[in-house]
């Protein structure tokens, strides 16, 4: 047969074809990232794009462990309701007050006749409103544009609130974006500024803010009418010159919802959007970075371990410390996504996540129950219509010990861990309603049972939880001993057990820095009170605690220097507490020593008399 020229077709690879153009059709483009890349100018990142991470930043070269990458004052925030009068509304620095006094109100908000009290009040604040308040005169005048367009509003907004079920806060953060607005124009092509660092650095504009997604479609029915109408009513106080529509408002409302972050300033709460750090350092559950707080309102983000070059930067939007279905449906709620970073993608086997709501093997007491979830998620907007189906995926499914590889069903595991919840819960409530001694008992009795009886892993997150809750108990029922014990356990399950790889919070992560500063801290308080008892067993005492303020300082030292930097106060603050730490154990050791009776020394030995050479004679 002779051989043809002409081309054949592979019917499959033109389908392929078709379907990839299609695809390629249907795709939108990559980001563009011009806007933001003045941030490459003066720090050590590179902005990227891309249709599988969207916008992403990188480590333009290899970073250590406490580089700042970015620096950012958010495009609006306001403060928390409880430090609603504790912070300047315009720069966030501490608000002075003076004393007022005004007749005396009992618990349903009516004078109590012939009775006064003392309040104090924010020296500079709103005579209008009454719900702006201001470190000074000079911060008061320059915020009187902003305030202008939110005031008749705000003076209304607790009521419209409760009237519609509706949190105060997400009225108050429309009202933000709102004189934000009216203050800067709509632009959108409006680049931010960026700096090294923060007093060099512009609120990002308000422009900005329109680049981030609102998932407004994830919210049920129910709640968007209720926002709806919440709304309807402060947009109409607002002037009519800064006024924006409805529908503008209830997609200011879910932007600010999905992408806000809360940080802490001064000691107090704000709460705000920072559009360039949102859009370009995503979640992961092993970040190596870590958004901070600072007391000028700005926010910082800083690498919590080394970096290598081109790596992907990420932070954590969530605690750190608990199981990994609670993580990834607490972000599903929250903000719309379903995590698949590389620990949540890891088999359950092989991650610390098995220990986080560990429950430990009925038959060998040595292993954990594993089940491996099989649903991963393809399509969020069927898992948010239905979270309902992630309960249904354990219907029927065994779990396996991962020592001795008995078997168990999975829906007798989710039993154990409502019991433990609901023993727990009853425990947080006699906290709550100031039943202290009995949440004490209720708290030891939770951790003999699920604990001390191997029903839980030692490191599973409510075990954990019911220690942190212990720490506190324990200090207002003046038990400081127990606080410490209790304090220094969250501190290592914290850690890790050191057979595993990755620990279940990276080591230099907020929350597991500051039980290490409270448990140094209070062991350096208490070393101190034990030091008058001088008895054998009182300085044993008194050295242990010194030994372990030292080195819980010197951990807490070392990661806030990291976290927040050499010269931040909270450095500043715990190489103060280290520096005494120190040099208390120090005069301890030398003191003690001092008193130890020095051993009699051994008389010297008698010189021997050298040995004589002895015959022997043969018979």
């Amino acid at each position: 047969m002779a051989a043809t020229t002409e081309h054949t077709v592979d019917a499959n690879a033109v389908q392929a074809e078709t379907t990839a153009a299609k695809k390629k059709k249907g795709r939108k483009p990559v980001a563009d990232n011009t806007k933001y890349q003045g941030v490459e100018q003066v720090m050590p990142i590179t902005l990227k794009s891309s249709h599988a991470k969207g916008r992403h930043a990188v480590a333009a070269k290899d970073l250590a462990a406490g580089t700042l990458v970015a620096v950012e004052r958010a495009a609006a925030a306001i403060v928390r309701n409880q430090s609603f009068v504790s912070l300047c509304h315009r720069c966030f620095g501490s608000v002075p007050t003076r004393a007022q006094t005004r007749p005396k109100l009992d618990a349903a908000g009516k004078e109590v006749a012939g009775q006064k009290e003392t309040i104090h009040v924010p020296t500079h604040s709103c005579a209008e409103c009454k719900m702006a308040a201001y470190c000074s005169d000079g911060c008061q005048k320059q915020h009187a544009g902003e305030h202008g367009v939110q005031c008749a509003a705000l003076a209304k907004c607790n009521d419209i609130a409760g009237a519609h079920q509706v949190p105060p806060e997400n009225l108050r953060a429309v009202l933000a974006l709102i004189g934000r607005r009216a203050a800067q124009g709509e632009r959108a092509d409006r680049a931010p500024v960026f700096a090294a660092q923060a007093a060099g650095a512009e609120a990002t504009p308000y422009g900005c803010v329109l680049d981030l997604n609102s998932n407004r479609h994830y919210l049920d029915r129910n709640s968007i009418k209720q926002l709806q109408a919440a709304l309807k009513d402060v947009v109409a106080l607002v002037p009519e010159s800064a006024r924006v529509s409805l529908s503008e408002a209830v997609e200011l409302a879910c932007i600010f919802n999905t992408n806000e972050h809360s940080i802490g300033v001064n000691g107090q709460q704000i709460v705000g959007v920072f559009p360039f750090s949102a859009l370009y350092f995503p979640h992961s559950c092993m970040p190596n970075c870590v958004f901070v707080g600072e007391a000028n309102g700005a926010m910082y983000v800083r690498t919590i371990a080394d970096v290598s070059a081109a790596a992907e930067l990420t932070v954590s939007y969530v605690d750190l410390f608990q199981p990994r279905e609670q993580r990834r449906r607490e972000l599903l709620l929250s903000r719309h996504f379903w995590c698949k970073c590389r620990r949540c993608s890891q088999p359950l086997s092989q991650s610390i996540d098995r220990l986080m709501d560990g429950i430990q093997c009925a038959q060998c007491h040595k292993g954990v129950m594993i089940f491996e979830e099989t649903k991963e998620v393809e399509d969020i907007n069927e898992l948010m219509t239905d979270i309902a189906a992630l309960d249904q995926e354990i219907q029927g499914k065994f779990a396996v010990c991962e020592n001795c590889e008995s078997k168990i069903e999975v829906t007798h595991l989710v039993d154990v861990l409502k019991a433990a919840i609901t023993d727990y819960s009853a425990a947080h409530a006699a906290i709550q309603q100031g039943r202290l001694t009995q949440a004490r008992v209720l708290l030891e009795r939770f951790v003999d049972n699920y604990e001390d009886k191997r029903v839980l892993s030692p490191y599973n997150a409510y075990l954990v939880n019911a220690y942190t809750a212990l720490i506190r108990v324990c200090t207002q029922l003046d038990d400081v001993d127990r606080a410490i014990r209790y304090n220094s356990l969250v501190v290592e399950r914290m850690l890790g057990p050191e057979s595993e790889l990755l620990p279940p919070v990276p080591r230099h992560f907020p929350r597991l820095a500051e039980y290490q500063m409270s448990l140094g801290d209070t062991c350096l308080k208490q070393a101190k009170k034990k030091a008058t008892n001088r008895t054998p067993a009182g300085r044993s005492v008194t050295r242990r605690y010194l030994k372990e303020a030292r080195s819980a300082l010197e951990a807490a030292y070392k990661s806030r220097v990291i976290i927040f930097g050499e010269h931040s106060p909270r450095a500043t603050e715990a190489r103060r507490l280290l520096d005494s730490a120190k040099k208390e154990y120090d005069a301890f050791v030398q003191a003690t020593d001092k008193k130890k009776p020095k051993k009699p020394e051994a008389p010297a030995a008698a010189p021997q008399a050298p040995a004589q050479a002895t015959s022997t004679s043969s018979a």
